[in-house]
């Protein structure tokens, strides 16, 4: 399965290069070189950030029923972490795994914004609802697929890091493609045809599609999932049986779609919402309380997207007051980047 994998993956990256392409081509015209004068400078030009808001949210997350604290993983610490893990006493109310969090590699999306922003000076404004103004709302972008950058991004990780995770037990990943080419390419040694025992029976880690951790909500195209049939056809060894908002008649995105509808009423424009940082972090502490918490799995990898990613570790995870912790967790992950973290849900009578 390996193989037949990787060559529909390969597939994709003409498909990936057309995305750019075609919406370059339509805004050609449109996109103007006047605001050389007001460039911006910007380390990541290349990623277009959720916020740059330091918000509190502390009393957000003491107002939840159970607390999940994380403590950064290094790889010095990995097997002495992995060996307490094996000990956990289950009969208490406290509850730790590890989890190792990874951001999407480069997206077409990414490459648009880039090359968007050095073309014009300005970076793009992703709240704008005139698609002449935001190529991010353009229907070539939907579900926006890895590069040959995002996919040698996650090539590198896999190299340097893929020792610290033998023994990932669980794989779960965003229905957004550009994820599931991520934990494809940087988990390759954890696929069915690469993981089975020498008795050829296949090992026990298992590979699940999760809504919850999805990347921002709403307006944003490169956010909406694409035809489901699709993504099944090029990730059969993904279990999608928990996208149940998914409708098998019109293959439509009724998740994405229930939120456009929602928060379109409340703008005079009828264009979507894009979903707030609080709103996306109830979507996360969701995800790890009401799923990840009850999994029986010790070791977990969890492939998603930056602003998922940024509310969770900002509105839903406590860290050590005063801790590196708190700097080198709070951050937008970087492109395809990995952080590990042992999370201990404790619930709060």
């Amino acid at each position: 399965m390996a193989l037949a994998l990787s060559s529909s993956l390969q597939r994709s990256v003409p498909v990936a290069s057309y995305h750019v392409a075609s919406a370059f081509n339509h805004l050609s015209g449109r996109i103007s070189v006047r605001h050389n004068h007001h460039r911006l400078k910007s380390s990541s030009r290349d990623d277009p950030s959720l916020t740059s808001e330091a918000t509190c949210y502390n009393n957000l997350k003491q107002s939840r029923p159970i607390r999940i604290k994380a403590k950064a993983l290094h790889p010095s610490e990995a097997a002495a972490t992995k060996a307490d893990l094996a000990d956990d006493d289950k009969s208490t109310s406290t509850i730790t795994k590890l989890v190792h969090f990874q951001r999407h590699g480069q997206g077409t999306h990414n490459q648009l914004y880039q090359q968007w922003t050095d073309r014009t000076g300005i970076p793009i404004d992703l709240s704008e609802t005139n698609p002449e103004l935001n190529p991010l709302l353009l229907p070539d972008i939907i579900d926006a697929p890895l590069t040959d950058k995002g996919r040698n991004q996650c090539k590198e990780q896999r190299i340097d890091k893929s020792k610290y995770f033998a023994g990932v037990e669980l794989i779960v990943v965003s229905p957004l493609v550009r994820a599931l080419e991520t934990a494809c390419i940087t988990f390759e040694d954890h696929l069915p045809s690469a993981s089975k025992r020498d008795d050829g029976e296949e090992e026990g880690v298992r590979w699940i599609a999760h809504e919850g951790i999805r990347e921002e909500l709403g307006l944003l195209l490169c956010n909406q999932r694409r035809p489901l049939k699709e993504t099944l056809l090029e990730f059969p060894h993904v279990d999608f049986s928990l996208l149940a908002q998914h409708d098998e008649r019109s293959d439509e995105d009724v998740y994405w779609k229930q939120h456009c509808e929602r928060t379109s009423m409340k703008n005079a424009d009828g264009a979507p919402q894009r979903e707030s940082m609080e709103d996306m972090s109830h979507r996360a502490y969701d995800f790890l309380v009401e799923y990840l918490y009850r999994r029986p799995e010790k070791e977990i990898a969890v492939v998603g997207h930056s602003a998922w990613l940024l509310a969770m570790t900002n509105a839903v995870l406590e860290f050590d007051e005063g801790s590196e912790d708190v700097e080198e967790f709070g951050t937008m992950f970087g492109q395809a980047e990995l952080r590990s973290a042992t999370l201990t849900f404790t619930e709060i009578n």
